[in-house]
Order: structure tokens, then C-alpha cells, then sequence
């Protein structure tokens, strides 16, 4: 993930797009900005989704994963969210039951067993 967000720094760089030194909030129009732009990418992966356009699917999801990326940088997280990810990651780890299977809703969603054990973003954030 560092090389992805290292090239989208770039890219802010050279464009002149806003990257925060720390976590922390960006001003209220960029964090609308952020927002309107992700909606409109989600909202062409559900087109191509229904068109069944591989092609478009596959722009969709960079063009997300890009976004999300700037919008990393945007609010100052990209030195800690590699260890954010892992945090998350070891949460929904924890979602599996005593037997050690996955517990899904009726949907096939998976959901928190009892062992649930929530992610510790803030001390990761506050370090």
C-alpha cells in the first residue's frame, strides 16, 4: 500500500492537492470534495457492475482505490495506515466463533461472533 500512496503523493504534489503532515481533518470543502468524488466512483462501479463491463469495473475500482489513497493523505494518515489496516485486519479476524467459522447473516454477510474483538484505531492514530 506505501508504493500506491507514495505515487498518489506524487501526483498531489505535482498538482498541488492538498496532503496533511499528521492525522487530522482537512477543511470542510475538501473533506465534500473527498466525499462527492468516492460517490461518483462507487457510483460507476454499480453501473459497470450492471452493464457487465469488466473494463469499466476494473477502472472503477482503481480510480477508487486511488481516490482513497489522496483522501489517505488528505487527512494525514498515510504514515500510520499501514498499521491502521493491520488493526482492522486483526479485528475482523476476530469475528470467527469458537469453532473457528465465520458466522454470516442471511444476506452472507459476515458479522462479529462473541469473540469480536473491536479494532484500537485511536492509540494507533494518537502514537
Amino acid at each position: 500500500m506505501k508504493k500506491q500512496i507514495n505515487q498518489v503523493k506524487t501526483f498531489h504534489e505535482t498538482f498541488e492537492v492538498g496532503i496533511k503532515e499528521g492525522p487530522q481533518f482537512p477543511d470542510e470543502a475538501t473533506q465534500q470534495l473527498r466525499n462527492r468524488l468516492l460517490q461518483e466512483e462507487l457510483d460507476e462501479l454499480k453501473e459497470a457492475v450492471a452493464n457487465n463491463d469488466l473494463v469499466e469495473v476494473a477502472d472503477a475500482l482503481v480510480d477508487i482505490q486511488y481516490l482513497l489513497c489522496g483522501t489517505i493523505l488528505e487527512y494525514g494518515m498515510q504514515d500510520k495506515f499501514e498499521a491502521l489496516f493491520d488493526e482492522v485486519h486483526r479485528s475482523n479476524m476476530s469475528k470467527l466463533d469458537e469453532n473457528g467459522k465465520p458466522v454470516r447473516r442471511a444476506d452472507g454477510k459476515v458479522i462479529k461472533s462473541e469473540l469480536f474483538s473491536p479494532p484500537a484505531l485511536k492509540k494507533i492514530l494518537e502514537d
